[in-house]
């Protein structure tokens, strides 16, 4: 007897960790924290009639023939459907009607409704996480939500917070999760990756001959060649730039490499007396 009780508790162990069971698996209807909500009584009232409601096992409203006993005259509709108002999380639960006639006889049982009420999902933002040559999305989707990731618009195959691509396969993609739960949905802002910047050959360049012209204007003047190398090591891809100075024996060097590494710029002064 001790064994078989413990085999059911490991089962049901196991379903709450699968998702099988829990506080929304026997939902009949979902509904939005502060929106209304009606639940219909599926019986065609009499004047005579009595009708209940019970929220779970809590009597909340009772009319005997036309005389309002427990609950509000507006709780429900002209044909004793139950009214509930800017719901809130505490509404949730099973709702009963009970109908009796005029001789005390019931109507049988009655459809229930059993009713779950969520928060609408946030907004969601997606951060990125640079690891040396890859690079991480992840979606702040809240417990129990739905993720469904984007890429430049087109779904992914992913369904988890977070996900991870090669940098380099995209440098320029457009990264966006959507949250979502039975009552609503949210999509996040686009982002890309910071992981690897592409170069931008033209004002690097421009960085560098601003400073080798600011040397040409000193007393060394003479004759010198100075070049801008660009490179960015995840494109392979190498441009020059020279120009020619006046500048005295003087050899001039300039180096500059960006902290994340996704270019290096060099200036080198190449010099005869």
């Amino acid at each position: 007897m001790a064994f078989s009780s413990i085999i059911i508790a490991v089962l049901l162990l196991c379903l709450l960790a699968s998702g099988s069971i829990g506080p929304q698996a026997d939902c009949d209807v979902y509904a939005a924290t502060g929106s209304n909500f009606t639940v219909r009584l599926q019986h065609v009232l009499k004047d005579s009639d009595s009708l209940r409601w019970f929220q779970d096992e809590n009597q909340i409203f009772y009319r005997r023939s036309k005389q309002v006993i427990r609950g509000k005259n507006y709780d429900v509709d002209s044909t004793g459907s139950l009214k509930l108002t800017q719901l809130t999380k505490d509404k949730s639960g099973r709702y009963t009607p009970q109908v009796h006639r005029a001789d005390g006889t019931s109507a049988g049982d009655l459809p229930s409704v059993r009713l779950c009420v969520l928060d609408p999902v946030q907004k969601p933002k997606v951060t990125v996480t640079c690891d040396k040559t890859k690079v991480t999305f992840t979606c702040d989707a809240g417990q129990d939500e739905k993720i469904e990731w984007f890429m430049d618009g087109e779904t992914v195959a992913e369904k988890e917070k977070t996900l991870t691509r090669p940098a380099e396969d995209v440098l320029n993609a457009r990264f966006s999760c959507n949250v979502s739960n039975p009552v609503s949905s949210e999509i996040s802002q686009p982002v890309q990756q910071d992981c690897i910047k592409p170069c931008k050959y033209s004002s690097q360049c421009q960085w560098v001959v601003e400073k080798t012209d600011h040397c040409a204007k000193s007393k060394w003047v003479y004759e010198v060649v100075c070049v801008c190398v660009c490179v960015c090591y995840h494109l392979s891809i190498v441009h020059f730039y020279s120009i020619h100075l006046q500048i005295n024996t003087f050899l001039l060097l300039l180096f500059y490499s960006e902290a994340d590494h996704s270019g290096i710029w060099i200036a080198v002064g190449m010099f005869h007396i």
